[in-house]
């Protein structure tokens, strides 16, 4: 069975169905999640590419670890611990960092930035050469005090790396009185001259922060000599970050915090991640939306199927297989556009990384001028699993009830142009003998009722059934449209049953109408082609006999018109 099942569902899939709109959903609902899938891939390898492109911004300006100290804004490098964080093998560079706000002024333009005062090793440190857009790098040149500033601030204050006018820095004293007389000995002040221009493109860098020497940094700012505000590490090629913050963090202890290139910008890369899944979410969220027409295309196969249903419990298959059958039905339906999907996006992914057919915008206003893609297997793992969670789910919906397999005999048509009712002139109601008898398993169809459901179908001597499956003749068609039995039984036991409502085991629903339909227990007399009489059985009961290998049926029975009946059947149920 369990080779059965995928089989059977594997035929249904690719085997033609007897009404083309059940083709044409099952495609709609395959190319929707064929759709949602691809744009999945694509939105979330853009965004590991806008990813991408932005660590490689910071890595141009971020060192890979920086320490700094967990209270306060400095630290003494005199404290155990640092001497030998630099003599660590997996530490290649070890710059010294001042960090600290001052008043900037050029001429007329006066701005705070965030001054950087850095070692003669800073330049090995980070790749600054590669993002100077004018100029060179130099804090120093032998003899005279140098800057290299962001583009956006040296924006703001009008100057270029050629300038020969001075910049001047002020930053309060940390020590000594103010001396109200002469309120500008409170500050310090220090000059340089622009080397060079730096673009990042982060506007906390290019707007903001200037580098200058360390030694004019602590001059400015007041700091001692082994005073600094960071200590900034470059690694060895082949060395483990995690490894090697671990080490660090057991030589200095708890008072300092160890970053890596991704704590330094935690908000930033936060961020990033929480617009990847929010897109990705509202992708899934469309993608429940198409789950609909997944379940539309399923119910419709399952009535389309109904033969093949009553085939296969003819042959012992039980409610739970079919359902398995048409829930991976289902399920091979997103499974398939799934896979598309997934090919159709790595295809446009592959496309976009090579020739870059989008485009972020014309002109220059962009650091990128195509759409960045980095295609990530986790990411391709967690569309898959998704989508074909979603399908199974889908799928789970329509199989929860099966369809019934005599609908055109439950619902019979009981007015119109062929039929009438009882008239109280007519003939009261003979005994029948019946001579052919249909049973119909329809299995544990009433949810929250815990039987299986057989309807019987009986008729007179007059009547048969024509090539077209129609009834001809004169006779009389006795029908029960729900007899319960225990879910052990799936054809009609030895027993008494009885007409009644409580839908409990060894009892048959009573005739009732509805506008243009009957249903339950009735009576159809057929007299000829243009008139059919129905007649409801609100009460009564029925023995089921076993005689040898045949079946002997005893009915009796109370019409509406509380008339008795009574009817007898002798032989095998078909």
């Amino acid at each position: 069975m369990p080779i059965l099942e995928p089989h059977i569902a594997w035929r249904y899939l690719w085997s033609k169905k007897s009404h083309n709109a059940i083709n044409i959903v099952s495609g709609v609902s395959a190319v929707a999640v064929c759709v949602v899938t691809a744009a999945l891939v694509c939105v979330l390898s853009i965004m590991n590419g806008l990813g991408n492109e932005v660590e490689k911004m910071f890595s141009r300006f971020d060192p890979d670890l920086r320490i700094t100290a967990r209270e306060g804004k400095s630290f003494s490098l005199a404290q155990d611990g640092f001497a030998a964080v630099q003599a660590l093998d997996e530490v290649a560079i070890a710059a010294l960092t001042i960090e600290e706000t001052a008043l900037v002024e050029f001429e007329d333009h006066q701005l705070p930035a965030l001054i950087k005062g850095v070692d003669t090793c800073y330049q090995a440190l980070t790749d600054i050469d590669s993002i100077l857009v004018d100029g060179h790098y130099s804090v120093f040149d032998g003899a005279f005090e140098r800057a290299v500033i962001g583009q956006g601030l040296a924006w703001q204050l009008g100057i270029g790396a050629r300038f020969l006018s001075a910049i001047h820095l002020y930053a309060p004293r940390r020590t000594g009185r103010v001396n109200l007389m002469r309120p500008d000995q409170a500050f310090v002040k220090k000059s340089c001259f622009i080397a060079g221009i730096f673009a990042v493109n982060q506007v906390e860098y290019d707007d903001h922060m200037m580098l200058v020497s360390l030694p004019m940094a602590r001059e400015l700012f007041g700091y001692a000599p082994d005073e600094v505000t960071a200590l900034e590490l470059r690694l060895a090629p082949g060395a483990d970050i995690r490894r090697t913050k671990k080490e660090i963090r057991r030589l200095l202890g708890t008072d300092y915090e160890v970053r890596d290139r991704y704590e330094q910008q935690e908000d930033f890369y936060r961020i990033l991640r929480v617009e990847k899944w929010l897109t990705a979410l509202l992708l899934l969220f469309i993608l429940l939306i198409a789950a609909f027409n997944l379940v539309g295309s399923l119910t419709m196969l399952m009535l389309d199927k109904k033969e093949d249903i009553r085939t296969l419990r003819n042959l012992g298959a039980d409610n739970q297989m079919i359902r398995r059958i048409f829930t991976l039905e289902g399920w091979l339906i997103a499974a398939s556009g799934a896979l598309i999907g997934v090919v159709i996006g790595l295809i446009l992914c592959l496309v976009q990384q090579h020739f870059g057919l989008i485009k972020l915008g014309s002109g220059t206003e962009y650091v990128l001028s195509a759409y960045p893609v980095a295609v990530q297997a986790r990411d391709i793992l967690v569309v898959l699993l998704s989508v074909l969670a979603i399908g199974f789910v889908a799928a789970l919906i329509p199989t929860r009830r099966l369809p019934v397999l005599g609908l055109a005999v439950l619902l019979l048509t009981a007015c119109g142009d062929n039929s009438r009712p009882s008239a109280p002139d007519e003939q009261p109601l003979a005994d029948s003998v019946m001579t052919m008898a249909i049973a119909k398993n329809h299995g544990q169809w009433y949810s929250g009722v815990d039987c299986n459901i057989l309807s019987l179908d009986l008729y007179s001597d007059g009547l048969h059934f024509n090539e077209r499956g129609y009834i001809e003749g004169t006779g009389t068609n006795l029908y029960f449209s729900d007899i319960f039995l225990p879910l052990t039984d799936t054809a009609l036991t030895v027993g008494t049953y009885s007409l009644d409502t409580t839908a409990t085991v060894y009892t048959a629903l009573p005739g009732v109408a509805y506008d243009n339909t009957v249903a339950g227990a009735y009576l159809l007399l057929i007299e000829n082609s243009n008139l059919k009489r129905v007649i409801l059985l609100k009460s009564g009961s029925f023995v089921v006999a076993e005689e040898d290998t045949t079946l002997r049926l005893t009915f009796n029975l109370t019409t509406q018109d509380d008339q008795p009946y009574r009817a007898s059947y002798v032989g095998t149920l078909k």
